[in-house]
């Protein structure tokens, strides 16, 4: 099986062009402001811009930040050289769970964020939850809740085996049995025989497990977050527009 590489980014979405168009060439650095109030006093349509756009590159980052995994499954040579020790098939697999489970798990909370940026709602972070994004805007954007729901959906069960990792310390790799597994493959990095166990294949398999769910789940939900980010397209130019003018 080949570990195509996939250029997951928000480059289809309406939202980006409709942002660079209306940030320009504008760099906050050619301008004589002393600190963020005095910009934003001045200039709150492009002060807003940033904010928002701001949260829009972060969501981005994070489906760009999983193209690595990709490559991480894919390494030709296993255990993976090091100069003070290599890396063996167990530490390598759970390290590609863990970077996986992280940055994934994180594009809900940063869809979260750029809503409540891009609606100005000023919900505090430690309250901004689906709950209360409901409660302040279920009413006047239903649409944009369900598209929330929608990407809280995707990507629930890689949170709560997150969470078991983060909280609990286990780690599911896949394999048959993660502990025989784990056991042939630090004696493998030792350069130990391997007897009676088939290493390769078992490695194999789990790779390609991992693998064919990280793009599944990743292409579900890079389809639900530029749904979400386009159907926001109106209440930005809104808002912006609203900005600019009072800025008049």
């Amino acid at each position: 099986m080949t570990f195509d590489y996939h250029w997951w980014d928000l480059e289809k979405s309406n939202f980006k062009g409709v942002l660079y168009d209306t940030i320009g060439c504008f760099y906050l650095y050619d301008h004589p402001y002393e600190n963020w109030e005095e910009f934003e006093a001045d200039l709150p349509h492009m002060a807003y811009t940033h904010l928002v756009g701001n949260r829009f590159h972060s969501l981005e980052r994070l489906f760009v930040d999983l193209r690595v995994i990709t490559q991480m499954l894919g390494v030709l040579e296993i255990p993976v050289r090091s100069e003070k020790m290599d890396i063996d098939r167990y530490d390598w697999l759970k390290s590609i769970l863990d970077l996986k489970l992280y940055r994934f798990a994180s594009i809900r909370d940063v869809s979260f964020h750029f809503v409540n940026e891009l609606l100005c709602l000023e919900i505090e972070d430690r309250k901004l939850n689906l709950n209360n994004l409901k409660k302040a805007i279920n009413d006047s954007h239903p649409i944009i809740i369900q598209h929330l729901v929608e990407i809280s959906g995707i990507g629930l069960e890689i949170r709560d085996e997150r969470n078991i990792r983060a909280h609990v310390g286990y780690a599911d790799l896949g394999t048959d049995d993660d502990e025989t597994f784990k056991f042939f493959s630090h004696g493998e990095a030792s350069g130990g025989k391997i007897l009676d166990y088939d290493i390769e294949t078992a490695y194999k398999k789990a790779s390609e497990k991992m693998y064919l769910r990280l793009v599944e789940d990743t292409n579900s939900l890079l389809s639900a977050v530029i749904s979400l980010v386009d159907e926001l397209v109106p209440d930005f130019e809104s808002i912006y527009q609203q900005k600019r003018m009072t800025n008049n």
